[in-house]
């Protein structure tokens, strides 16, 4: 009888030994849990946290660049081209002329060029080309007047002013003019390019 009983003490022994390693083994692998989903809230966290800061690192570093981009302003460099367009008013004709940048305007800004340049309208700027415009209530200077000079006909230069220069003296005798022709030359026959003027002398020829 003391055998039975020592058989079922053992065996109430052995179920809460094994209740007991349940429990115990339940805790540890509960707070295994708790810790792993701990640990993934926190480098979560920490990758968010990253993760803003480098955004803020990288939204800092492009402000930064658009700041620097802004403030280098543009001056003009040593091989820049400067280009000038002239209307003369009572011609109507517009003049372009082009210039080596002098040593003196080198590097100037677009405000300090336009004091130097202050009668002038700046329509472009650049470090390479720059374009100023202005009007002149004035002839262009590439007019010409053809008359009479001591039985020849004289080419005349028609200054910005009207004025009437002597710059060449031809060959072409008028004697030899038709009527007509000769009644031009006398009036002045004016022209008003280079071009224009070799076409008419070369029509008296």
């Amino acid at each position: 009888m003391s055998t039975i009983k020592l058989v079922i003490e053992l065996k109430k022994y052995t179920v809460f030994l094994i209740v007991f390693i349940v429990l115990l083994l339940g805790f540890f692998s509960g707070m295994h849990l708790y810790n792993t989903k701990q640990k993934d809230i926190v480098d979560e966290k920490i990758a968010e946290l990253v993760e803003d800061e480098c955004t803020y690192l990288g939204e800092t570093a492009y402000k930064e660049d658009l700041i620097t981009v802004n403030n280098k302003e543009e001056k003009i460099s040593p091989n820049c081209t400067i280009i000038l367009k002239i209307y003369y008013a009572k011609c109507g004709h517009l003049v372009e002329k082009k210039k080596i940048v002098e040593e003196s305007e080198v590097n100037l800004s677009e405000e300090e060029l336009r004091q130097e340049f202050a009668d002038w309208e700046l329509q472009k700027f650049t470090p390479t080309e720059i374009v100023l415009y202005k009007e002149m209530d004035k002839y262009c200077g590439e007019h010409y007047v053809l008359k009479e000079k001591n039985g020849n006909i004289a080419v005349f230069r028609v200054d910005e002013d009207s004025k009437e220069t002597l710059a060449e003296l031809t060959d072409i005798s008028t004697k030899y003019l038709e009527a007509e022709d000769l009644e031009k030359i006398k009036n002045g026959i004016y022209v008003n390019s280079k071009k224009e003027l070799n076409e008419t002398v070369e029509d008296f020829e």
